[in-house]
């Protein structure tokens, strides 16, 4: 009995070497089969733009038969601004993908979006692909980036759901110190352009990357999606931000900038456009020259640039160290028998012409410009 039982042992035994050292071999060379891969149907090929043609006419459309929509990943999910969503474009034409879960969709993914089973509505004004299951989405390529459109903000109606850039853009003054989104809500921060009367509301979500972070309160460029909320009669334009990289506002606001005080003196375009004010403020520039004559200034003509300086009642400030126009400077009168007269006049201190000036003085019209009078205080650097 235990020969019998020895002699099976050992016969099983040489079955497991056996079939072990067939599936080291096999894992050894990658001999296994392939797994078999639904391949997704293609279907009556939709553009977006036939899309959106769609949706606008019938309001609401379930795809019941194979079709597909191909496009490029303009927003995706890796922010947390976007949540279960992504946006596409080809062309001049755009619309967002709604899913039933997330997925892994990057910027720049070429895609084919396969339709059947979704349907195509809006939320609010804004188009979307809804009820889109992302395994039905197949990725064709990386990194292949759309160049954002540069535009006005008068014309984000023609731009819904694409991938644009605004310049000279900055967020309202009410809006500075908050940061892009609120603790428990999403946040909705006032954008404007300079010399245009037209806002945009740039809509942040508290589960962002980014919502903590303060908004800049300068003036220049940002990226992002152009989406549309109507409530009522009521169209809202909001801007989706796809990372604060893209959020480029460190030039000077459009009325320039600072407060007036001494912590945050006026820039000169802020000084420019508070003249007639009653009260004293600081204001902060480079000195660029003095006028050659006490007599009102009408051109660049009129201003000594360089030595030699021949007046000691004025000297101009400009943001610009290297500024040559009137209009973009501030007027700074020097009270005579003063150490402001004393210390700064480019006729007795020429090495002074470059220097950083910050003065406290009465924004009022000097020599028919804008100008800054009655100073009391003053620091040179």
């Amino acid at each position: 009995m235990l020969k019998s039982i020895f002699k099976y042992s050992l016969l099983l035994s040489l079955l497991c070497g056996l079939l072990s050292s067939c599936v080291k071999e096999e894992v050894r060379k990658n001999k296994f089969n392939a797994p078999e891969i639904e391949t997704l149907p293609t279907g009556f090929v939709y553009t977006i733009d036939t899309l959106l043609q769609i949706q606008a006419s019938q309001n609401e459309f379930t795809f019941e038969e194979d079709a597909s929509v191909y496009g490029i990943v303009t927003d995706d999910e890796t922010s947390g601004n976007l949540y279960k969503a992504a946006f596409i474009q080809d062309g001049n034409h755009a619309i967002e993908l709604y899913m039933d879960a997330t997925s892994g969709l990057r910027i720049g993914d070429s895609i084919r979006v396969y339709l059947k089973g979704a349907k195509l509505s809006e939320y609010s004004g804004t188009p979307q692909i809804q009820d889109l299951n992302p395994n039905n989405i197949t990725i064709l390529a990386n990194e292949r980036y759309i160049t954002p459109d540069t535009i006005n903000i008068s014309e984000v109606s023609n731009y819904l759901c694409r991938l644009v850039t605004l310049t000279d853009v900055e967020f309202f003054e009410d809006d500075l110190g908050l940061t892009y989104a609120d603790e428990d809500g999403y946040g909705e921060r006032r954008l404007m352009q300079c010399g245009y009367t037209d806002t945009l509301v740039v809509r942040t979500s508290n589960y962002s990357s980014f919502a903590e972070t303060v908004i800049p309160d300068g003036n220049g460029s940002i990226t992002g999606i152009l989406t549309l909320y109507q409530s009522g009669s009521t169209n809202t334009w909001q801007f989706i931000i796809r990372a604060t990289r893209e959020v480029v506002l460190n030039g000077i606001r459009c009325n320039g900038s600072g407060s007036g005080s001494e912590e945050s003196p006026y820039d000169i375009l802020a000084a420019i456009n508070n003249q007639g004010s009653s009260n004293p403020a600081w204001v902060q520039g480079y000195i660029v020259g003095s006028t050659k004559t006490t007599s009102p200034v009408s051109s660049n003509n009129s201003i000594n640039w360089e030595e030699p300086f021949n007046l000691d009642a004025n000297v101009l400030i400009a943001n610009d160290p290297e500024e040559r126009n009137i209009n973009n400077c501030l007027f700074v009168y020097l009270p005579p028998d003063t150490d402001l007269r004393r210390e700064v006049n480019l006729k007795d201190n020429p090495n002074n012409i470059g220097k950083h000036l910050k003065v406290k003085g009465v924004l009022r019209s000097y020599l028919e410009q804008a100008g800054l009078r009655d100073t009391e205080n003053y620091v040179l650097e």
